[in-house]
Parts: structure tokens; C-alpha cells; sequence
């Protein structure tokens, strides 16, 4: 005995279940084939718990793309104002912040997935959890979709929307890009996005736990990727915190797709200051005779004087001494740009998104129909699209999901 559905999409994630209310609304038939318990259990988790679902600031310019054009495509089917009156007409009341980020204004992950649930409910979507999908046989006209367990579901489309590696506790772990590379999908390699930092230096050892507002930049030969501003936090292995994650992306391809050697960042521990600023204020303070040992108190963390790059105990408290102040630029220059080298990134449990998937060019514009296949189509973080963190990629996943579900 087998379940026949005009559509069956897998995975029970965010673009999944976006997918399958945009099928139901226009009357298919749908069958969701989740290998977890239950459904949402990555999404119960994003925002810290919150659910960052949109940024206000969505744009094509925001991802990231071996499809730079398949971006619009699908924002132009659904954009931000669609997933806007989208979750409003679910009845979720809707919030944003200062930077743009939209979260339920009950700020609980829960209240998005159950609206969800409530509209698969409605619709009269069959929900199947614990359908581990194995295999994906195309046959005349259809597909022959089979669990680990041998359940059966037959259906004349499919989705992939299972998302990508991160988090494959929360149901998130790849197998997507298997069944894709089935159908003679390209894959590009996945690696960890939005993930601390391995620096090897006691100095993060050393300040393990403590958080600083810094301005960050990686780099990749000298050459720079990326930048962003906010907290990072030392821990025995590296760098974590929001600005570390920011700026993790093209460093985990560089070092995990690609091979590199030479990554790094540079930190600005103190960006409300100019270069000029602190050398005028730790002169000022060698010349009035203040220790070394605490010529950062009051601008950096006490227990940073202990890790200071430079030291200007030789350098003399007479105000006119060319070396003191020569020390005072030399310190001010390490502190505003100090370089390390980051040797890889964290694994998939502690990444936010996963960068990479199947190549967006396999995939048609506008509908986000395999090339190689009729009747499948892809969704969500199983193709190669990423964005910042911020709610972008959450919104590329109900975009995404929501205009596959269009499928003819």
C-alpha cells in the first residue's frame, strides 16, 4: 500500500513547508516526508529561539550564487512584502528591529511553526515524520519515493527541500545533495557558514569567555573578503560571537573548499578611535607616567594589558622622546589592525548555514525546475545560495520553498 499525492516534498524545514502551503493553496494534493519526529525542529531553533524570518533589507544583492540571476527570479515570484502578508494572513503578528531584522512579536520560534502547522492542518497536507527517504525512483510520469523503513509515497513532482549540513541534529544533513547527485546533480562542495574561528595564539586561551565590540576583516592572501562590526568572543580555540560570524564565509570556503593556507583577520580593538586618537592618548598617558601595565585601562578589558602586543616600559615617560612615541603609534597601529591567522572553522554542529549545494545553474529560473529532470524541484539551503546572517537566509528558504511549490 502506497500514498499517491500530486506533490511530495522532502523535508518538514522552513522552505518545505513554505513549498508545501503554495501547493495546497492552488489545490494539489501533498504529502511533507520528514526523517525526524517531528517537523520544525531546525526552525524552533534560529534567532537564538526568536525566529529571525525576513530582513527588511531583502535584496538579490544580499546572496551569493553559482546563479546570481536565480536570486531576482524567485524574489520576483515572492519577495519580501509576499512572505510579509504571507505569515500576516497566517495571523502572525510581525516586528522588526533597527537593523532590519523581522521576528514574531511574540519573539517565540514556536509561534512561526505554529501557524504553520495550522496551515498544513487546514490545507489537508499529510505530514509524515520519521520517513527516513532512501531512494528516489523516477518512473513514467511520476516518482517512487521509498523510507528506510519501506514506506512508500508515489508522486508526480517532488521537492528537495531537506536544507544542507548545518545542524544535522535538527534534521539538516545533506542527504538532500545525494538524492540530487542521483539525478546527475552537480554538487558544490558543502562547507560550514557562519561559524567561529580556529586562531591558534594563547591570547584567545588566555581571554576565554570575554566578549569585546570590535570592527573585523578577513582575509585571504593578504587580500581582503569580508567586514563587519559588533561582538566577537574569545574561546580556547579561536573567535566566535556575532563579528566572527560574520565574516566566516568566504574564509570556510577558502579554507574547507579550497585549501588555502593563508586566511586570517585583522581586529580593530578599538573602532571608536582613530590610529591617531589612541597614539595621542597612550603618549599622553606614557608622558604623565602612567605604568604599562595599564595603559589600556579604561579603553580595553583590564585583563587585555596582559596580552598588549607592544610595551612601553623601556620606551621612557618624558613626553619629547621620539621612541616613546614611535612606541605609542607602533602600539595604537598593532591594536587597530592586529592579524591572525585562522588555520579552519568549527564543524556543522555549531555552523548556521551551510555554504554550497547543488549548482544553482542546473536549476530554471523562475520556478526552480531541475534541468536534468522534470517534475523535480529544489528549495531552500539544498542549492547553492547563501546570504549573511540577518534573516536572509531564512527568507531565501520561504521564497524559495513557496514558489517550487508552484509546480506544474
Amino acid at each position: 500500500m502506497r500514498d499517491r499525492v500530486d506533490l511530495a516534498i522532502v523535508g518538514a524545514g522552513a522552505s518545505g513547508l513554505s513549498a508545501a502551503a503554495s501547493a495546497a493553496r492552488r489545490g494539489a494534493s501533498v504529502a511533507v516526508l520528514e526523517r525526524l519526529p517531528r517537523i520544525g525542529r531546525k526552525l524552533l531553533a534560529t534567532g537564538g529561539g526568536r525566529c529571525n524570518l525576513l530582513n527588511d533589507g531583502l535584496a538579490p544583492s544580499a546572496f551569493t550564487s553559482t546563479a546570481p540571476n536565480l536570486v531576482s527570479s524567485v524574489l520576483e515570484r515572492f519577495g519580501g512584502a509576499d512572505i510579509r502578508s504571507f505569515f500576516e494572513g497566517l495571523g502572525l503578528r510581525l516586528q522588526a528591529d533597527d537593523a532590519g531584522r523581522v521576528y514574531p512579536v511574540t519573539n517565540q520560534a514556536g509561534s512561526v511553526l505554529k501557524v504553520l502547522e495550522l496551515e498544513m492542518s487546514r490545507r489537508g497536507v499529510t505530514i509524515l515524520t520519521g520517513f527516513d527517504v532512501e531512494r528516489i525512483d523516477p518512473a513514467a510520469g511520476h516518482f517512487l519515493i521509498g523510507a528506510a523503513d519501506r514506506r512508500k509515497v508515489e508522486a508526480a513532482a517532488v521537492v528537495l527541500a531537506g536544507g544542507g549540513r548545518s545542524y544535522p541534529a535538527l534534521g539538516s544533513d545533506g542527504s538532500c545533495h545525494r538524492l540530487a547527485a542521483v539525478f546527475g546533480h552537480s554538487i558544490v562542495k558543502p562547507v560550514p557558514s557562519a561559524v567561529p574561528l580556529l586562531v591558534k595564539t594563547p591570547i584567545c586561551h588566555f581571554l576565554q569567555g570575554q566578549r569585546m565590540q570590535v570592527r573585523i576583516e578577513s582575509r585571504v592572501g593578504g587580500r581582503r573578503l569580508q567586514e563587519a562590526e559588533g561582538e566577537i568572543l574569545f574561546t580556547q580555540y579561536g573567535f566566535s560571537g556575532p563579528a566572527a560570524l560574520d565574516v566566516s564565509e568566504r574564509l570556510s570556503i577558502a579554507l574547507n573548499r579550497d585549501g588555502r593556507k593563508d586566511a586570517s583577520v585583522a581586529i580593530d580593538f578599538l573602532p571608536f578611535m582613530t590610529v591617531e586618537q589612541v597614539t595621542e592618548e597612550f603618549s599622553r598617558r606614557t608622558a604623565a607616567g602612567w605604568d604599562s601595565k595599564n595603559l589600556s585601562s579604561g579603553l580595553l578589558p583590564e585583563k587585555f594589558s596582559l596580552v598588549m602586543p607592544h610595551d612601553l616600559r623601556d620606551a621612557g615617560p618624558a613626553p619629547g622622546k621620539s621612541a616613546a612615541s614611535a612606541t605609542a603609534r607602533s602600539l595604537a597601529a598593532s591594536l587597530k589592525a592586529w592579524e591572525f591567522p585562522v588555520h579552519g572553522t568549527r564543524g556543522w554542529n555549531e555552523a548556521e548555514f551551510t555554504s554550497g549545494g547543488v549548482d544553482a545553474r542546473e536549476v530554471k529560473p523562475g520556478t526552480l525546475e531541475s534541468r536534468l529532470r522534470r517534475g523535480l524541484y529544489l528549495a531552500g539551503e539544498v542549492l547553492d545560495v547563501q546570504a549573511g546572517r540577518g534573516g536572509f537566509n531564512l527568507a531565501w528558504a520561504w521564497a524559495s520553498g513557496y514558489v517550487a511549490g508552484l509546480a506544474e
